[in-house]
């Protein structure tokens, strides 16, 4: 899967280890990358009509790829997989242990998006970049 071969490139040659769920809808699960949270991240993992999840809010040096056919036999002792449902693994660290564990995503989809998205206001963007939503802004 080419988005996840990109992500994990992003992980292997840059700063950016650290990730979190950023919101989640109940159909769609954001997560987001960066080396310093308190300023901005930089990656954006989407998972579209996600219907399982089992994943740490925090998280850390991820290796996203898709679920073996063993671990999609676990993910069905929960659930019911559908066709139209790719079960995604995250094995990653979290703040139990420094050891990577499998974490699991079931949903339509995933999309990647890169790019800083800033956490307060300033001026000068360049392409893509951006200022998060939330951040409230001076009339």
């Amino acid at each position: 899967m080419d988005v996840f071969k990109r992500i994990n490139e992003i992980v292997e040659k840059t700063n950016i280890d650290d990730f979190r769920i950023d919101s989640y809808t109940g159909a769609d699960l954001l997560i987001t990358g960066s080396f310093d949270f308190a300023y901005y991240h930089e990656v954006e993992v989407e998972f579209h009509e996600v219907m399982y999840l089992s994943l740490p809010v925090l998280f850390s040096n991820p290796l996203f790829r898709l679920a073996s056919d063993d671990e999609i036999e676990v993910v069905r002792k929960f659930i019911a997989v559908s066709d139209r449902h790719t079960v995604f693994c995250i094995e990653a660290e979290s703040d139990a242990s420094f050891e990577k564990i499998p974490f699991y995503v079931v949903a339509e989809s995933v999309r990647l998006r890169e790019g800083i998205v800033y956490y307060y206001e300033r001026e000068h963007l360049e392409e893509n970049e951006r200022i998060a939503d939330w951040v409230k802004r001076k009339s």
